[in-house]
């Protein structure tokens, strides 16, 4: 039996397993900023940064296409 995308439940893997890795990452480096990019188009990835704390730095033109370069500000280790 085949099932429809639409009919399946919506998990939240991508946030979840993203805010597991900045936790690390934030206990491991503390006080550096984290910095990403991906293609404007990629609207889904956009907004899972905007979730996750990253603000745009810039946008360029790269690979053919628009992208988005996002950064996360340092947590310091009291927080």
């Amino acid at each position: 039996m085949r099932r429809s995308s639409n009919c399946l439940p919506r998990r939240r893997y991508a946030i979840e397993a993203c805010a597991a890795a900045l936790r690390w990452f934030d206990g491991v480096l503390p006080g550096e900023p984290v910095v990403l990019a991906t293609q404007t188009a990629n609207i889904s990835s956009m907004r899972l940064a905007a979730r996750l704390g990253f603000s745009e730095v810039e946008r360029f033109e790269a690979w053919g296409a628009e992208q988005w370069l996002g950064m996360r500000s340092p947590v310091t280790a009291s927080g």
